[in-house]
């Protein structure tokens, strides 16, 4: 089964604005099973299943609060 990553870059109205390697999509917000946010890391399946992946986006933030210490520290 073929799954890609993408982020949910935003909300507006009844659409969730997620970017993926190749581009953004609007996808609605009805085919969310869960509640989503920006930020969040999703995985959407080739039947356009829906699973949030809250380790990913943990991981993201950490490398991103990493990359703003290092840009400070100079």
């Amino acid at each position: 089964m073929t799954k890609r990553k993408g982020i949910i870059d935003r909300i507006e109205g009844k659409w969730v604005v997620v970017e993926f390697d190749d581009g953004m999509r609007d996808i609605l917000i009805s085919r969310f099973p869960m509640t989503v946010e920006s930020g969040d890391v999703i995985w959407i399946d080739e039947y356009g299943h829906i699973e949030k992946d809250d380790c990913e986006r943990e991981r993201l933030s950490n490398e991103i609060d990493e990359l703003m210490e290092e840009l400070w520290e100079d």
